[in-house]
């Protein structure tokens, strides 16, 4: 499940730049951005990008859906964060290196999605934070930013906490 969490943020980060949808003003996953991160970052510089998507989606994500008592893509609860981080650190970099084109990333989206479905726009509840354990809600949010990438929309499906 870490794995495809993983995957599905190189893909949603790199579809969501500017340079493609449009989504947030970032540029993290160009190929342009290896000759800003590689002098500072060297070793580090797919981490780096993964922290920058990972933030400038939630960024986004935050202001369409809000923040607190909410989960989304890009704001996991804290033991899921961490082992999202465990993941990446111990990765073999085909994870990330593997979503560096708009062409692999919406394979890899068309992969982990469930069944094609229609485009929404906006904030679209997926269920309930207890629903973050069970690996369905994956393909459910992969389905869903698949179509609207395809649609033209933006969509930021999310998870309320219970009460």
């Amino acid at each position: 499940m870490i794995q495809a969490i993983l995957t599905m943020r190189f893909a949603i980060g790199l579809l969501g730049e500017k340079e493609q949808a449009g989504w947030w003003p970032s540029s993290f996953m160009s190929p342009t951005s290896s000759a800003f991160l590689l002098p500072v970052f060297g070793a580090n510089t797919m981490h780096a990008r993964y922290q920058g998507i990972v933030e400038a989606g939630k960024r986004v994500h935050d202001e369409r859906i809000g923040v607190g008592r909410v989960f989304h893509l890009f704001r996991l609860p804290e033991a899921t964060e961490q082992r999202l981080f465990d993941g990446l650190s111990s990765a073999e970099n085909g994870v990330a290196t593997g979503t560096l084109s708009p062409e692999v990333a919406n394979k890899q989206l068309s992969v982990l999605a469930a069944a094609s479905i229609e485009a929404k726009q906006g904030p679209i509840s997926i269920g309930s934070a207890d629903d973050l354990g069970k690996p369905d809600w994956i393909s459910i949010a992969a389905s869903l930013y698949a179509a609207a990438f395809a649609a033209g929309v933006q969509c930021f499906p999310y998870f309320s906490e219970k009460p």
